[in-house]
C-alpha cells in the first residue's frame, strides 16, 4: 500500500481519500495540519500506486488494508480524516478498532443508504453516469495526455487543472473499483445502525450542501447524532460534495478544532 508522511511534528492524522481519486487529492490540505501534527495519506486499494485487488472493493474490505497499516506504520492511536468513501473507511475502522483512533472526521460520507426506504434507488444511481464515464476512461488505455485532452472536450468550462488531477486519478486506476458502485450498491456491506451506535470515539460528519446534491441529507445527520451522542454534525453551506476543495478554510479550520479537542 502506497502512502506519503510528513515529519513527526505531533500525534498523527491519516486522510483517507474517496473513491476513484488518490492520496495526493489531500494535498492542498495538508500543509494546515503538518505543523502540528504528522500527517499520513495513503491510497487505497486498486487506487494511485497501491496494488490492486480484482472484485475486492466492497467499504469493509478497503479497511483491512488499513487496519494493519495503522499498527505497523503509524503505531499509535490516531485521527482519521475521510472524504466520501473515505469517511465510510475511517468509521467502520473506528467501530471495529477504537484503539488505533482518536477521533473520526467524515466529510460528506455515503454512509446512510442502506436507512433509507423511499429513495434508496435514487441515491444509489445518483452518481451512476459519472461513475460509468470515469470507470470507462480509466479502463481506456489512454495517457495522462489524452485523458487530460477528453476531460477538457466533455467540459471546456472545467478549470484546467482540475482536468489534470482527474487524468492523473484515472491513468493509475483499477477500472473495477466502480463495478460494484455500478451493480446497485453491493459496495455497501455494512449496517449504518450498527456502525454508528458501536462507535466509542468522538466523530464529526462534516456535510455538504443538500443543496448541491450532498452524500449527507438533514434527515441521516439528525439521526446519526441522535443515534450516539458522540456524533456530531456540521453544515457547509455552499459546499458541494469535494468539501475539501470548495471551502477548504472551512474545511481545515472545523476539522483541526474537532481533532484538537475544541
Amino acid at each position: 500500500m502506497a502512502y506519503d508522511e510528513g515529519p513527526d511534528n505531533g500525534p498523527p492524522v491519516v486522510f483517507i481519500h474517496s473513491l476513484g481519486t488518490r492520496r495526493q487529492d489531500w494535498n492542498a490540505v495538508l500543509p494546515g495540519f503538518a505543523s502540528e501534527r504528522q500527517v499520513f495519506a495513503p491510497d487505497l486499494r486498486g487506487h494511485g500506486d497501491s496494488g490492486r485487488v480484482p472484485g475486492g472493493y466492497r467499504f469493509t474490505e478497503y479497511a483491512k488494508d488499513i487496519v494493519p497499516w495503522l499498527q505497523e506504520i503509524v503505531q499509535e492511536p490516531a485521527a482519521l480524516v475521510g472524504h466520501s468513501l473515505g469517511g465510510v473507511v475511517a468509521t467502520v475502522i473506528a467501530a471495529n478498532y477504537p484503539d488505533l483512533v482518536t477521533s473520526v472526521v467524515a466529510a460528506d460520507p455515503p454512509l446512510f443508504t442502506k436507512r433509507r426506504t423511499d429513495d434508496s434507488e435514487g441515491d444509489l444511481t445518483r452518481y451512476r453516469d459519472r461513475f460509468k464515464r470515469a470507470r470507462d476512461l480509466a479502463a481506456s488505455g489512454m495517457t495522462e495526455d489524452e485523458l487530460f485532452d477528453t476531460l477538457q472536450e466533455r467540459s471546456p468550462d472545467r478549470p484546467g487543472y482540475i482536468s489534470r488531477a482527474l487524468a492523473r486519478n484515472l491513468v493509475d486506476l483499477d477500472p473495477d473499483v466502480f463495478t460494484l458502485a455500478l451493480s446497485g450498491g453491493e459496495q455497501i456491506d455494512f449496517e449504518p445502525d450498527d456502525l454508528i451506535g458501536r462507535l466509542t470515539r468522538p466523530m464529526l460528519i462534516i456535510q455538504a450542501d443538500p443543496a448541491n446534491g450532498s452524500a449527507v441529507t438533514d434527515d441521516d445527520a439528525l439521526w446519526a447524532t441522535g443515534k450516539n451522542q458522540l456524533v456530531s454534525r456540521l453544515l457547509i453551506e455552499g459546499s458541494a460534495h469535494e468539501i475539501h476543495h470548495s471551502h477548504r478554510d472551512e474545511f481545515v479550520r472545523a476539522t483541526r478544532d474537532f481533532i484538537n479537542g475544541g
